[in-house]
């Protein structure tokens, strides 16, 4: 079931490095569309935040089944794309995503443990 991914964010480009963060956001959106096409992943989504004064500028959502987004968070290629992310942006940030049935199951985990602690 494709309900997990990631949620990649970055903040605004480091002074001297808006040339290779525009090489990286070209490179990055091929990248995930090859991956997206080979079936490695099931869902691939870049979002820009066009408010100005907050640290967040954009973020992308990439989605799949655990197995996918696990296999992609040890592939070389992803690891150098965070890498040069980090490098290109600040507040770059990678979280796991749960969504769909998952959520579900993540309440339910939730509801119980708060019955439990009360």
């Amino acid at each position: 079931m494709a309900d997990a991914g990631l949620f990649i964010s970055w903040g605004e480009t480091y002074p001297g490095r808006e040339e290779e963060a525009l090489r990286l956001w070209n490179g990055v959106g091929e990248y995930y569309g090859s991956l997206l096409e080979a079936g490695r992943i099931t869902r691939f989504e870049p979002f820009l935040v066009s408010g100005r004064g907050a640290p967040l500028r954009g973020f992308m959502i990439v989605g799949g089944t655990p197995e996918q987004i696990g296999a992609l968070t040890v592939d070389d290629e992803w690891i150098r794309s965070i890498m040069r992310l980090e490098m290109c942006c600040k507040d770059a940030c990678v979280n796991p995503l749960q969504f769909g049935e998952s959520v579900d199951h993540i309440m339910e985990l939730w509801e119980h443990e708060v019955h439990a602690l009360a």
